[in-house]
């Protein structure tokens, strides 16, 4: 029997005018546009309202959480898997999380990309579903304006050690809504907004 993931990303506040799709599991890759303790509640509120029997998400570079405790954060989050580089086994599925991206404008949850190896090594090899805000370098990561690549490299080296059966990201939204398959690692990315920011993706549905 198929299970249905439902995945997306940078909703920018946004996040009230998505059209949610049903499914098993959803997942959030980042960029709800936190900046004080009222934007986690709320963030919080709408993934725990979700119909969805399973909810995993992750913060991103516009998710300003970095100097909150974590256990705070995952109590208030309740049912919501809010994972911090952790593995977690849901519905069956193996999935590791982590928020962080390549540094870059002095934003929430960045190391330069050196210093991610040391994160991304910390992924389990029985890993399936691999959830990261940023994309792989060379991977559904170009940004204009000369559309030159931005991901990560070290997250790159990571996959093809790991061989995850899927890679969901955002971050980078003029590639949002796309996917791409390496022959080993069918990758995601689920931005919902374009790089104005206007609402122009639906969230991406994976069978599987």
């Amino acid at each position: 029997m198929s299970k249905r993931i439902v995945a997306c990303s940078d909703t920018h506040t946004k996040h009230l005018d998505l059209q949610i799709p049903e499914g098993d599991v959803f997942i959030f890759a980042g960029d709800f546009e936190i900046r004080n303790w009222y934007d986690v509640f709320e963030m919080s509120e709408w993934l725990g309202e979700l119909p969805h029997k399973n909810v995993v998400a992750i913060f991103g570079n516009h998710d300003f959480t970095e100097e909150y405790e974590i256990d705070k954060m995952k109590a208030m989050f309740g049912r919501v898997n809010l994972l911090f580089n952790e593995f977690i086994n849901v519905d069956g599925f193996k999935i590791w999380g982590s928020p962080y991206s390549p540094y870059f404008n002095d934003w929430a949850w960045m190391q330069p990309d050196n210093m991610l190896k040391e994160i991304w090594d910390t992924i389990p090899l029985e890993t399936e579903i691999i959830v990261t805000h940023t994309m792989p370098y060379g991977i559904l990561d170009s940004v204009l304006p000369r559309m030159q690549s931005v991901g990560s490299l070290t997250l790159k080296d990571a996959i093809k050690r790991v061989k995850p059966y899927i890679q969901i990201g955002g971050h980078l939204h003029e590639q949002g809504y796309q996917n791409y398959f390496d022959g080993e690692t069918n990758y995601y990315n689920v931005a919902v907004l374009d790089e104005q920011y206007k609402l122009v993706n639906p969230c991406t549905i994976i069978d599987v």
